[in-house]
């Protein structure tokens, strides 16, 4: 019986060729496919988290009772205290301001301001949404 040797062939590594540059190629080169296989090989893709969903808002009316005052809007803790953010509009059958404004659910601080001056007298109001 003759006695036979077997090599086995190294293992071939993946070499980056440049390309050819033409006048119609962008400046950066693309990856050659041998690359983009060795690249998708040695860094597996991570599993995308869940997307928390979004907590639902909920439309909440603010109603202030301001008959001498020409404009009428609510500052609080929803809106970082801005005054001119969220006007309230006059009805003039109730001569009451009021304004719908979606909020997410949770315990706001607020104030109603009339004519972007005046602020309500007192402790802030707070609205369990």
């Amino acid at each position: 019986m003759s006695k036979t040797t077997v090599t086995k062939a190294p293992a071939k590594k993946c070499a980056a060729k440049a390309a050819p540059a033409t006048k119609a190629a962008p400046k950066a080169a693309a990856k050659p496919a041998c690359e983009k296989k060795c690249a998708a090989k040695a860094a597996p893709a991570a599993k995308a988290a869940p997307k928390a969903a979004a907590p639902k808002k909920v439309t909440v009316e603010f109603v202030a009772d301001c008959p001498l005052a020409s404009t009428v809007s609510v500052a609080g803790s929803f809106n970082n205290w801005t005054v001119d953010v969220d006007m309230l509009k006059k009805d003039k059958k109730s001569g009451l301001w009021t304004a719908k404004i979606a909020l997410v659910p949770g315990d706001y601080e607020y104030k109603f301001v009339c004519d972007g001056a005046n602020w309500d007298a007192g402790d802030n109001k707070i609205k369990h949404v």
